[in-house]
């Protein structure tokens, strides 16, 4: 089975149509003649290759938003249901646009901060700035151009200057840009402080005389500040407020920073034996006020740390720092923090190594000896004290009666040996640790020598040998001694006895 045929609409039996020039373009007129229907018109630029296409239906249609004074090339088809074109006639195929004049210019408020002119003609190419910017389109009607004003514009006229395209007649428009439509406070540029006395720097429209920003400042705490009570090492949150001939006006976007003084400390030291005076000097390029920062201090410390509290003269510029209590010859490390409000701030000054200067030795606690001979003293210690100097070094000194028999020159090790002695003698020795500068107090020990035994056993082998001799040769003589005189003392024994006898003889009495 067969569908119908679908009735298609007859061509035109005459499609014809006169073209008139009217305000923003061209208004096309079909012939009465022409067969009612739909119609495509091409609309081409002199001079482009890109024809703009629109359709209509009816007998009458209106082409606008075109460039002033300007030539194009029209033609108009009819279309037929099926899409079938047929080309219309015309006795003019080229037209040109009329003049443009000021009344056909409006101002229109598309953007806001710009400059916009609304109008029904193409404007795009027909209108030039005197600073130099391009018109942007309104995104919200195509109908309206915006001039986006310079920022050093703002307090000045803006002039437009519109031309008719091949037409020799022009015209100039001028707004007034104000700071209050005109000043976008986002673009107003503002850099942080970054030294003291504190200013946040901003740039203004050049022309604009009696424009003001002033800051307002809230820190951390909440407290509010102006511009010249801000402090270093704080974070501040700044707000402008823009002011036009001290009006009041808008408010900048915040702004957020901290100053941080670039200090500079350089250091100084002067050490003794037991204590190091360390003084530093402050400077800073961004902050040179700080004589007038009475929150600024510093803390000077000491590694090891000293034994006793060190004493400080300190001032915003710099100070001193006695650290007493420290041991002689040892390497102390020193670095100064600056503070503000009693925070630590900035980096601390580079670590000063400072080394005491030498000191006495500690004493020696005990001291050994021995006679390893008769005439031989051997002297040793065993030392963990501290030396307190370069050097580790031991000295020995050796007395009789007071004076001096002799020194035995520094060695690292403890160990000492004075030979060739007096027997049987009572000496004094003193030990020292020496440091290559400075002596221990001494640890004085009483020492003797013996009996040399081996010669005292010759001597007495050689006394006894004598004694037996001289007993022998006492002997000798004494035996023949004692018989003689056993012998004479027998006589006298006789003789004696005879005498005795001879008076106990009875004597006879003579007589006269």
């Amino acid at each position: 089975m067969c569908s119908p045929a679908t009735k298609q609409a007859p061509p035109p039996s005459q499609c014809s149509y006169n073209v008139a020039p009217i305000t923003s373009g061209f208004r096309i007129d079909m012939m009465t003649s022409s067969t009612p229907g739909n119609y495509i018109i091409n609309i081409t630029e002199k001079g482009q290759n890109e024809p703009t296409v629109q359709s209509f239906s009816g007998t009458s249609h209106e082409i606008k938003h075109l460039k002033p004074c300007t030539e194009y090339e029209l033609s108009v088809a009819y279309r037929d249901n099926a899409g079938n074109e047929t080309l219309c006639t015309s006795t003019e195929s080229k037209m040109k646009t009329t003049g443009m004049n000021e009344t056909d210019i409006k101002e229109g408020s598309c953007m806001h901060g710009y400059v916009c002119y609304q109008s029904d003609w193409d404007i795009s190419s027909s209108l030039s700035t005197s600073n130099n910017i391009p018109a942007q389109p309104c995104k919200s009607s195509n109908t309206e151009l915006c001039i986006k004003p310079d920022y050093n514009d703002i307090c000045t006229d803006l002039t437009t200057t519109f031309t008719s395209g091949d037409c020799a007649n022009t015209f100039s428009l001028t707004k007034s840009i104000t700071v209050a439509d005109f000043l976008d406070p986002n673009e107003i540029y503002q850099k942080p402080p970054t030294g003291l006395p504190a200013k946040i720097e901003r740039e203004l429209p050049e022309h604009c005389t009696d424009l003001t920003v002033v800051y307002t400042c809230k820190d951390e705490l909440g407290d509010i500040k102006n511009e010249s009570e801000l402090e270093p090492f704080t974070h501040y949150n700044c707000t402008g407020h823009i002011k036009n001939n001290n009006v009041p006006i808008n408010r900048t976007t915040d702004i957020e920073f901290m100053i941080d003084c670039d200090l500079t400390i350089t250091t100084e030291s002067n050490a003794t034996m037991t204590s190091i005076d360390l003084t530093w000097t402050a400077t800073s390029k961004r902050c040179p006020v700080l004589p007038g920062l009475p929150k600024l201090s510093y803390d000077c410390s000491c590694v090891p740390p000293s034994k006793h509290t060190p004493s400080a003269d300190k001032s915003q510029t710099g100070g001193m720092c006695h650290f007493p209590g420290l041991d002689p010859f040892t390497m102390y490390k020193f670095k100064v923090q600056p503070k503000y409000n009693y925070e630590e701030v900035a980096s601390p000054s580079p670590v000063t190594e400072v080394r005491t200067k030498a000191g006495k030795p500690e004493d020696i606690p005990h001291v050994e000896w021995s006679n390893p001979e008769h005439n031989v003293v051997r002297v040793s210690c065993t030392y963990g004290k501290r030396f307190n100097g370069p050097k580790k070094e031991y000295i020995a000194r050796l007395y009789y009666n007071g004076d001096l028999q002799g020194e035995k020159p520094p060695v690292k090790h403890c160990k000492f040996e004075f030979k060739d002695l007096s027997y049987l003698t009572e000496y004094k020795v003193e030990v020292f640790a020496f440091n290559g500068e400075h002596y221990s107090n001494p640890k004085i020990i009483t020492v003797t020598t013996s009996y040399n035994i081996k010669a005292l056993i010759a001597r007495l082998v050689v006394f006894i040998i004598a004694s037996v001799a001289l007993v022998v040769v006492v002997y000798k003589i004494y035996i023949p001694w004692h018989k003689k005189s056993r012998n004479d003392a027998n006589d006298d024994m006789v003789l004696e006895q005879s005498k005795e006898d001879y008076v106990n003889v009875p004597q006879y009495e003579q007589h006269c």
